[in-house]
C-alpha cells in the first residue's frame, strides 16, 4: 500500500501495516508477538552484547580519550540514530526498514541503494563474530585449525537452526544471553571499583602532541560500537505492535548499551597499574602480556574467573550473530520482492516463520567472511554502515513532509523540538558518519568509493534483468526504453557521482590535516 496514494484519507485513519499478501511473499510472515523488553535485548545483542572491541581503542586514543567518545556517542550520535530510526518506524513499520522507507520518501534508485548497503553490511560483518567465536574457543579450548573451523561451523549452524524456527526463538536466545552478559560486565565494574588505584581518564590523549591523530585512530571504531539500531527496523513488519514498541525498546537499549561500556571501562581502567593502558587489547584477560576486561576477573577470581569471561565472549558473539543473521536475511529478500533481485531469495517456508533461503545465504556467507581478519571485516562493512547514517537524516525529514505530525496517530511516536529537533538529530548523524568516513587514508577511501559504487551498478544490473517497482505497477514505474531504466536515474546516478565527488575532496582535505 502506497500510502500517498490515499490523501483524500487522513492519516490517522490509515492501516499503517501492509495488507495480507500470498503464500512465499514478505506479506505471508506470521506476526510474532515480542514485547519492548525482547526488543531491547534484541537491540541490546545487534548493538553491543558486551564492551568487546573497546581494547582497541584505548591504546589508540588514550584511556581519557576513549572514556570521553564513550560518554559524547551516546548523546551525540546513538541518541539521534534511535530516535530517527524510531520515527521512521512508528510511521511506516515495514519489513526492509530503511529500504522501505528510502524507497517511499525518495524512490526506487535511492530506495536500492539503501537495501544494498544494508544487505552488504550484514553478509560482511555476520563472519567477524564467528570469527571472534573461533579465536576465543581456539584460546578455551587450545584448538588447532582444524578444530576451530569445525567450532565455527557448529556455531553457524545451531543459529541457523534457531532463525529457521521463527523470530521469536531469536528474541528468547538474545534475551537470555543479553541478560548473562550484563550481569558479567556489571561484575567486571564491580571489581574494578573495588580495586580502584589510578585516575582512569590519565593520560587524555595516547599522545599528547597529536591529539587529533589519536581522534584519527580512534573514532571509526568508536562509532562502530554505537552501530547497529536501524537493523532493528528490518524486521517490523514481523513484530505485533511495531510502531510503538520498537520505540519503547530504544528507551530501554540506549542507556543499558551505554552503561555496559562505559563503566566496565572506567572501573577496568581504573583498578590497572598507572600506564597499563598500552597493553590494552582484544584478547586482553586471555594472554598474561595483554589487558583487558577478562583481566579483573584474573585477579580477583583466578584462572577460573578467566575461564568465566572466555565462556561469556563466546556467548556473546553468538548472540550478535544470533541477531543478525534475522534481521539481515530479510535484506536481499525485500529487494526481490521489488523484483530488484534473483527471485529464489524470497522464499518463505510454510508456516510463515523464515525467509529460508535468506538465512542460508548468510550462513555461508558468515563461514567465508570469518576466514578474514577481523580488522579487515570491520574495514569493509563500516562504509555501508556510515553511508546509511548519512542518508537516514534525509529520509525522516521527507517523512515528515509526505505525512505531518499533526495527521499521524497521536500515539505515534515523532522526535519532539518540531522541524528544528529533526533537523539537529539528522546533522549529527550525517556529519558524524560523513566525518569517520572521511576519515581516512587517502588509498582506503578509494576503496571505499569502489564499494559506494557497487551499489549503483547492481542497480542498473538488476533493474534490466528484473524489472524492478515497473513489473507490479507500470503505470506508476514507467521505464525509459532508451536505457532500461526508471526515467530520471541518470540525474540521479549525476547526483551520486558529485556526492562521491564531493566526499572526496574532503578526504583530501582531512588528509591533509590529520596525517
Amino acid at each position: 500500500m502506497i500510502l500517498r496514494e490515499n490523501e483524500e484519507v487522513p492519516l490517522a485513519e490509515r492501516d499503517l501495516f501492509p495488507p495480507s499478501a500470498p503464500e512465499g511473499s514478505i506479506g505471508h510472515l506470521r506476526k510474532s508477538k515480542i514485547s519492548a523488553l525482547g526488543i531491547a535485548f534484541m537491540l541490546f545483542c545487534l548493538v553491543s552484547a558486551g564492551a568487546f572491541g573497546i581494547e582497541e581503542i584505548i591504546p589508540a586514543a588514550g584511556p581519557g580519550l576513549t572514556l570521553i567518545i564513550l560518554i559524547v556517542l551516546p548523546i551525540v550520535w546513538a541518541r539521534p540514530i534511535s530516535r530517527l530510526v524510531a520515527e521512521a518506524n512508528a510511521i511506516l513499520p515495514r519489513e526492509g526498514g530503511i529500504y522501505a522507507w528510502a524507497k517511499e520518501t525518495f524512490g526506487e534508485f535511492w530506495g536500492f541503494q539503501a537495501g544494498w548497503w544494508t544487505s552488504m553490511d550484514t553478509y560482511i560483518s555476520s563472519g567477524a563474530y564467528i570469527a571472534m567465536v573461533g579465536g576465543y574457543t581456539s584460546q578455551l579450548l587450545s584448538l588447532d585449525d582444524a578444530g576451530t573451523f569445525g567450532v565455527k561451523l557448529l556455531v553457524v549452524a545451531s543459529f541457523t537452526v534457531i532463525n529457521l524456527v521463527g523470530l521469536v526463538e531469536v528474541e528468547r536466545i538474545s534475551s537470555f544471553f543479553s541478560v548473562l552478559i550484563i550481569i558479567v560486565f556489571g561484575m567486571a565494574a564491580v571489581f574494578g571499583f573495588m580495586n580502584w588505584q589510578t585516575n582512569p581518564f590519565d593520560p587524555v590523549f595516547a599522545m599528547p602532541e597529536a591529539p587529533m591523530q589519536c581522534i584519527a585512530a580512534s573514532i571509526s571504531l568508536g562509532i562502530w560500537m554505537y552501530c547497529g539500531y536501524e537493523c532493528i527496523a528490518a524486521m517490523s513488519g514481523e513484530y505485533e505492535d511495531s510502531s510503538h514498541n520498537v520505540a519503547r525498546g530504544f528507551r530501554i537499549a540506549l542507556p543499558l548499551i551505554a552503561l555496559s561500556y562505559i563503566l566496565p571501562t572506567l572501573a577496568c581502567l581504573a583498578a590497572y597499574p598507572a600506564g597499563s593502558w598500552t597493553q590494552w587489547g582484544i584478547d586482553g584477560g586471555f594472554s598474561a602480556d595483554v589487558l583487558g576486561y577478562g583481566t579483573i576477573f584474573s585477579m580477583v577470581l583466578g584462572h577460573s574467573g578467566v575461564v568465566l569471561f572466555l565462556v561469556i565472549a563466546i556467548m556473546s558473539q553468538c548472540t550478535i550473530y544470533n541477531t543478525y543473521l534475522a534481521s539481515g536475511s530479510r535484506s536481499f529478500w525485500v529487494l526481490s520482492e521489488d523484483n530488484l533481485f534473483p527471485k529464489f531469495i524470497r522464499k518463505v517456508d510454510k508456516g510463515g516463520r523464515s525467509p529460508y533461503v535468506g538465512v542460508l545465504t548468510i550462513a555461508i556467507s558468515s563461514l567465508i567472511f570469518s576466514q578474514f581478519d577481523f580488522v579487515a571485516i570491520i574495514e569493509m562493512n563500516i562504509v555501508f554502515i556510515l553511508a546509511r547514517y548519512m542518508f537516514l537524516g534525509f529520509i525522516v525529514m521527507k517523512l515528515r513532509k509526505l505525512y505531518p505530525v499533526a495527521e499521524r496517530p497521536r500515539d505515534c511516536y515523532f522526535i519532539k523540538g518540531g522541524k528544528v529537533g529533526v533537523v539537529v538529530y539528522s546533522v549529527l548523524a550525517c556529519g558524524i558518519a560523513t566525518f569517520a568516513l572521511c576519515l581516512s587514508p587517502l588509498g582506503n577511501f578509494l576503496s571505499t568509493v569502489l564499494f559506494l559504487a557497487s551499489g549503483v551498478a547492481a542497480y542498473v544490473v538488476f533493474k534490466r534483468l528484473y524489472g524492478g517497482l515497473t513489473v507490479d505497477h507500470p503505470a506508476e514505474h514507467p521505464v525509459d526504453e532508451s536505457t532500461g531504466l526508471a526515467p530520471g536515474d541518470g540525474r540521479r546516478i549525476g547526483l551520486f557521482v558529485v556526492i562521491v565527488a564531493g566526499l572526496f575532496v574532503l578526504n583530501l582535505l582531512m588528509n591533509v590535516l590529520f596525517f
